[in-house]
């Protein structure tokens, strides 16, 4: 880690008592928070009363807290965007704790599986925002005064124009292209502005270091890009793409979460990622994690995995105040073997509503894509997931679109293909049916790469 962070003032190097004195922070910015969205009549206190709670002294510790059912998910977070639109005229949700003067900014998801859900801003909360997400950009070694060049996504993405306001407000100069302006373009200002720091999803990444010497003459090495920040999609923290980044670019790799209620994680940039380190403990509750299956809150220790609760703990606007991420998680809690620092590291190991179930195996798509990553450079990396209907349920065999490596002999794909379904069965006991297809194949995209595809049978 190129800048190692010690935000809290928690004096110890014992898991236990690092996580005790986490857990006393949380409680004590938590009952405030609690009585604060008890005001709000129209969302939160119903969710209140229907879980038992008939005031906020009913919850009278961190335990009781963590008890609780979740508040609020995506399905509920479209519904409450509609409700309130239906009564009050504003898509902000029945759960918006602040006058709608008060939100002042407005970030969104892409809507790609259903209507887009908001998240609203008020000026504190941007404030807190921008403060988490420059430890953050501190931690990659980004300076104020560093030309950084933005090419997520600018369509209301929590990583557009959130982050190129936080960059500016932490002293840097975003280049803002964005993913709409496309790869030939994003190239030629990059080669242009001579930007210290790429700020872009694993696809884009990756895209760039495919089509670089085509489109400008020269490999991405060459434009002096020395940091290469990436989130969005899972990816950033596999040792193949970190170790590819620093083949192509000569670039320091470092995978990240952050915007959304105060999260902000981040890996270091050691070749394994060890895990994304908390950089919001005292802002965001990210890792209140439930069984996916009963919901019961589960012990929040070293090698713990469970389904994500988010609670921001301090949040203004529509606040996670027990949101459902539906990310599945693993947490590390000690020192990093990577950089030496010691906190909470957690890792994406699935999404909760992406969970394949094939012949009684769980499977998370992240998982297959470690496994296909195995076998670059012979395939490109590039996979996808094809169902004749949505998940969990998998009639088996699942079916594996892959693709060929460039410039992989055809005559090499058979025993290729064959060679990753018992790679699959070995690491995931299931064996899938793979399809090896030329390279460049399947559809690049600068935004989020949705691994899974329902198909027509």
């Amino acid at each position: 880690m190129t800048q190692t962070l010690h935000y809290l003032n928690i004096d110890t190097r014992d898991p236990a008592e690092y996580l005790a004195a986490l857990d006393q922070l949380r409680w004590t910015k938590l009952q405030k928070q609690i009585r604060y969205v008890w005001g709000n009549e129209d969302y939160f206190r119903p969710r209140f009363l229907e879980a038992g709670v008939t005031s906020p002294e009913d919850i009278r510790s961190l335990a009781d807290f963590r008890r609780l059912p979740a508040f609020l998910d995506k399905a509920r977070h479209r519904d409450s965007q509609d409700e309130s639109l239906r009564r009050y005229g504003h898509p902000l949700g029945l759960h918006l704790t602040t006058q709608p003067a008060n939100a002042i900014h407005l970030a969104a998801t892409s809507g790609t599986t259903g209507t887009p859900t908001f998240y609203v801003f008020s000026r504190k909360d941007l404030d807190i925002t921008y403060k988490v997400l420059g430890r953050m950009f501190k931690t990659a070694g980004i300076r104020p005064g560093d030309t950084t060049f933005h090419a997520f996504g600018l369509s209301l993405w929590l990583a557009g124009i959130t982050y190129v306001q936080a960059l500016e407000a932490y002293g840097a100069r975003p280049v803002a292209v964005g993913a709409e302006g496309g790869v030939p373009k994003i190239l030629r200002y990059i080669e242009l502005t001579h930007p210290r720091a790429l700020f872009a999803t694993p696809s884009m990444v990756n895209q760039l270091i495919e089509r670089a010497q085509g489109e400008i003459g020269k490999p991405v090495g060459a434009l002096g890009i020395e940091i290469v920040y990436v989130c969005g999609e899972p990816g950033g923290s596999q040792p193949v793409f970190r170790q590819r980044v620093r083949e192509h670019f000569g670039a320091q790799v470092f995978d990240s979460t952050g915007g959304a209620w105060h999260n902000g994680t981040i890996t270091c940039d050691s070749p394994d990622a060890h895990g994304m380190h908390h950089m919001g403990e005292d802002y965001c509750f990210r890792y209140d994690l439930v069984d996916p299956e009963t919901k019961a809150p589960l012990e929040i220790r070293d090698g713990a995995v469970g389904e994500a609760i988010h609670t921001g703990l301090e949040y203004e606007a529509s606040p996670a105040f027990r949101n459902a991420t539906g990310d599945i998680l693993r947490l590390h809690v000690g020192e990093c073997p990577g950089c030496g620092h010691f906190g909470v590291r957690m890792e994406i190991i699935g999404r909760a509503d992406d969970m394949l179930m094939i012949k009684g195996v769980k499977v998370y798509p992240v998982a297959l894509q470690k496994v296909v990553h195995q076998f670059q450079p012979r395939l490109s990396g590039e996979l996808r997931i094809r169902l004749d209907g949505p998940p969990p349920k998998v009639t088996p065999p699942l079916q594996l679109a892959v693709e060929a490596g460039e410039g992989a002999p055809e005559s090499e794909w058979p025993e290729l293909g064959k060679a990753l379904e018992q790679r699959v069965r070995e690491l995931l006991s299931f064996r899938p049916s793979v399809t090896v297809l030329p390279f460049g194949s399947l559809p690049r995209s600068g935004a989020k790469t949705r691994l899974i595809e329902v198909v027509a049978p």
